[in-house]
């Protein structure tokens, strides 16, 4: 939002500013944005669990780097075979994070709260 609005200033319990300032965060907008949001019947992001998805981009982040390791290896002249088991742990735990990662994006992607057809 522009700077050229007005301040509004309001007073709350502690409790009632932390409630507030957590329902932002989910819904990742800021405390201001959240209240201009429910004071004016817009529509406020349902994300699914962002502290999952920062775990699964950490995750990530480490997968990647045993990649470039084992890539190394293989690029200054090391033998597949001395690295082979190596190279199937990482092969499970990217298969392990995709299958995670496909739920907490589809959470993010549709609202939590979104329902699947059951089968």
């Amino acid at each position: 939002m522009a700077r050229n609005g007005v301040q509004f200033n309001m007073w709350l319990s502690q409790e009632e500013k932390a409630k507030i300032q957590e329902k932002a965060n989910k819904a990742g907008i800021s405390m201001s944005e959240y209240i201009r949001r429910c004071a004016l019947s817009r529509k406020i992001p349902q994300y699914g669990d962002v502290a999952v998805l920062r775990e699964i981009s950490a995750e990530l982040g480490k997968i990647g780097s045993n990649l470039n390791q084992i890539a190394h290896h293989l690029n200054a002249g090391g033998s597949v075979y001395s690295v082979y088991y190596d190279l199937l742990e990482v092969i499970k735990d990217w298969n392990d994070m995709r299958f995670r990662m496909l739920k907490q994006v589809e959470d993010v992607c549709c609202g939590k709260y979104h329902h699947r057809r059951s089968a």
